[in-house]
Parts: C-alpha cells; structure tokens; sequence
C-alpha cells in the first residue's frame, strides 16, 4: 500500500499519525506540504517521507504517481486547483481521500476527472487518537479499498461509514460539535469564578469533570441514561437540570447544530 498526502497541516498531521497507528509502513507514506521547515518538521517527527513545493514545484505531482491512496489536506479554496494540478499524474486506481469541508464529492469528481473519491471529516480529537471521523464514498470506489482506508484511520478514532448528506449533519455534531463542549467548559470555568473561586482551581475541576463524564459516555453511551441516574429529584443536579429546561437549553442545542450543518451545504454551494 502506497498512501500520499497532499497539502498536509495540522489536521492532516494528526491523521497521518493516526494512520501510522493503525499499521502503516511509514516509508509507504509520502507527505506534501508548502514548505522545506514544514517538511522537516513533519518528516522528524513521524519518520515519513517528506517534500515540499517550496524546494519542488513538482513535489505533488511526483507524491500522487505511485500512491494507491491520496489524501488530500489542502484548504477548501486551494481545492479545485491542486486537483487540476495531480489530476494527470494519478494512478487510474487511485482512491482519493479529501478531508475538505466545503468542497462535494460532486465537485472533486469534476476537478479531478476520477469517480473513487471518498470524503471524510474529522474532528479535532483525532489529533489524540480519540476522534470521531465521518466518511462518505463513491459507488465507483471498491469495499475491499473503503474498508482499507476505514482500517487506517482508525489509529485516530472512531470511523463511521454514512452518506455524504449524512456527513454534512455530522459536521453539526461532531466537526463543529467539539467547540460545544469546550464552551460548556469554558462557562462553567466562568461560573466558578464568578462566585469567588480560583481561575486554576475552577478549570482543574471543570477539566476533570468533563474528562470523566467522557469516560463514562464511552463505557455506558447512554447520555440520558447517565443524567437522569445522578439527578435526584429535589437535589442540586435537579435545581441545574430545571433551570436549563427553563431556558429551552435542548432548542439552544439543536439551533446551532442545524446552523452549523447548514452552514456546511451553503459552502458547497458556493455560499
């Protein structure tokens, strides 16, 4: 198995580790990225094969040659030109994998003139092994090859197989849905300094709250099940728990999950 990414920053860093975690030879693995420093930088700490557009014009083109796998971690708006870029060098086989938000399979079949495209969104999280990672492919791209990628990206979380349309509802969930949890944090932290505890102290607590209540999601994922076994009614969980109902808390939530999925179709429409 050959695999390139093209255009690799910080995301597609943290799912070449991913992937190296999940079985793969890192000299299988050629990465792309804009320049010499960030070339080396990715090179010394993963031990993959590295090159630069900096130092090579054709740096992307020569990556994409002999790679079964293109993993393409270049910006939305940098797509449709790099594409056009790599489209000649690529093998006929080549299974391209974009992680651009934005950007439709439509659209990558267009500009890169091939129909084994799949499309994956990861959320931050995979940066530690412990991400959720959507992925929508084409009919054209085999199972044996869904089911190699799928196995790859496991080493950065938990790969779930969906629609493309059902992705774009997973961006409200989960790609964007990360930052809601930070925020509830973020509030709370707030709240405990706003009745005269310490800043440090307030976060350890939050910190270690959030951390846990993770930790049982993933042994019992069953979040309503979990909330309603620790509000007692009458007790202080109960007061909390009725002061969100009172502010339509589930309404604030749904909200911004369709605003951010929204958001997501109205940039693939060229909004």
């Amino acid at each position: 198995m050959t695999i390139a990414s093209i255009g690799t920053g910080s995301m597609g860093g943290a799912l070449l580790a991913g992937v190296l975690r999940g079985g793969a030879d890192p000299e299988s693995v050629i990465a792309t990225t804009g320049s010499r420093a960030s070339a080396d930088g990715l090179r010394e700490r993963l031990g993959v094969r590295t090159a630069s557009v900096e130092e090579d014009t054709e740096a992307n083109r020569t990556a994409v040659a002999d790679a079964e796998f293109v993993l393409l971690g270049v910006k939305p708006w940098a797509m449709k030109d790099t594409l056009a870029e790599i489209a000649g060098s690529l093998r006929p086989d080549a299974v391209l994998v974009s992680m651009a938000a934005g950007v439709s399979i439509a659209q990558l079949t267009e500009w890169s003139g091939s129909s084994r495209i799949i499309r994956i969104m990861p959320n931050t999280p995979s940066a530690v092994g412990h991400g959720v990672i959507a992925l929508a492919a084409t009919a054209d791209v085999p199972q044996e090859s869904v089911a190699e990628v799928a196995g790859l990206l496991a080493g950065a979380g938990d790969v779930v197989e969906m629609t493309e349309d059902e992705l774009q509802t997973m961006i409200g969930l989960s790609g964007s849905g990360v930052a809601y949890f930070f925020l509830l944090a973020e509030k709370l932290v707030e709240a405990g300094v706003a009745q005269g505890m310490g800043e440090e102290m307030a976060r350890r607590i939050v910190v270690g709250t959030a951390a846990g209540a993770g930790r049982l999601l993933e042994e019992t994922p069953d979040p309503a099940g979990l909330r309603t076994a620790v509000t007692s009614k009458g007790g202080t969980t109960h007061a909390a728990m009725t002061s969100f109902e009172g502010d339509d808390f589930g309404a604030i939530v749904e909200r911004a999950a369709r605003a951010a999925s929204a958001r997501a179709r109205e940039m693939e429409s060229g909004g």
